[in-house]
C-alpha cells in the first residue's frame, strides 16, 4: 500500500509539473518533521521527534503540503491512506481526506495528539505558520473526544 501511494504521489508531481507545457523544477531542500517520540510514548506520555530530511520539494505550495503528509505518511507518523485534499497557505487552512478523519476517530485520547501532532508541527514549521486549521472533506475533526473547530498550534512536548 506504502508503494501505491508514493506511486500515486509521483504521478500527481509529474502531472502538476507538466502542466500548461512549463517545466517546473525540484528543488532538494532540508524539512524538518515530526514524528511520535517512542521514548516518551513508554514512559508513559507523549512527544515528538523533531527528524531533519532532505525532500524534493516542488515550487507550488499545494504539492508541498501533499509531499509533506506522503512523507509522514510513509514514515508512519500517519496512518496509509491520509492525503490533502487543499491546502491554503494564506489562511492556514488544510484539508485533509476521509481516512485521516477516519484514523483520527479510531486513535484514542493519545493516538489523535501524535496524529495531529505530528502533522500540524510539520506544517508550521515549514511553512512558518503559527496555527492551522484541519478539516477532513471541508467538515470539522470532530472524534468522540474533541472537536477541532479552532486553529491548531504547535504541539509541544
Amino acid at each position: 500500500m506504502k508503494k501505491l501511494l508514493a506511486l500515486a504521489l509521483v504521478i500527481v508531481l509529474a502531472l502538476g509539473f507538466s502542466a500548461c507545457g512549463k517545466q517546473k523544477t525540484l528543488e532538494l531542500t532540508s524539512v524538518t518533521i515530526y514524528l511520535p517520540d517512542q521514548v516518551a510514548i513508554d514512559a508513559g506520555g507523549y512527544g515528538f521527534a523533531a527528524r531533519q530530511v532532505e525532500m524534493h520539494m516542488p515550487n507550488l505550495v499545494s504539492l508541498q503540503a501533499m509531499q509533506l503528509v506522503s512523507h509522514l505518511a510513509a514514515s508512519g507518523a500517519l496512518p496509509e491512506g491520509c492525503a490533502v485534499l487543499s491546502f491554503d497557505e494564506e489562511n492556514a487552512t488544510l484539508d485533509m481526506n476521509e481516512a485521516f478523519a477516519q484514523a483520527l476517530g479510531r486513535a484514542g485520547t493519545l493516538g489523535e495528539t501524535l496524529l495531529l501532532g505530528c502533522l500540524v508541527n510539520t506544517m508550521l514549521d515549514f511553512f512558518g505558520l503559527q496555527s492551522i486549521t484541519v478539516t477532513a472533506q471541508g467538515e470539522v475533526l470532530q472524534t468522540g473526544h474533541e472537536t477541532y473547530s479552532d486553529p491548531l498550534g504547535f504541539y509541544g512536548n
